[in-house]
């Protein structure tokens, strides 16, 4: 009985405290930041362009197409 009554009270503690600790971020800013990104890619690939496009992946992102590993943005777009 006790260690039901103590696993209650963790849990209403946890439940209680665990928003303080949760990000707290705006999904709409997220979601913003998130089109921002897209648009940019598109713009480049409508431009037939792929400046400005390096910083839109990270460094170890890898580009997967037909089926297969391209490496790196850098090392695909520098084999294309």
């Amino acid at each position: 009985m006790k260690t039901l009554k103590l696993t209650t009270i963790l849990m209403l503690i946890m439940f209680a405290t665990g928003q303080l600790f949760s990000q707290n971020a705006d999904s709409g800013t997220e979601k913003e930041a998130v089109l921002k990104v897209m648009k940019s890619y598109k713009d480049a690939l409508q431009n037939l362009t792929t400046e400005g496009t390096f910083e839109l992946f990270a460094k170890d992102s890898e580009v997967f197409e037909s089926g297969g590993i391209e490496g790196t943005y850098a090392n695909y777009i520098e084999h294309q």
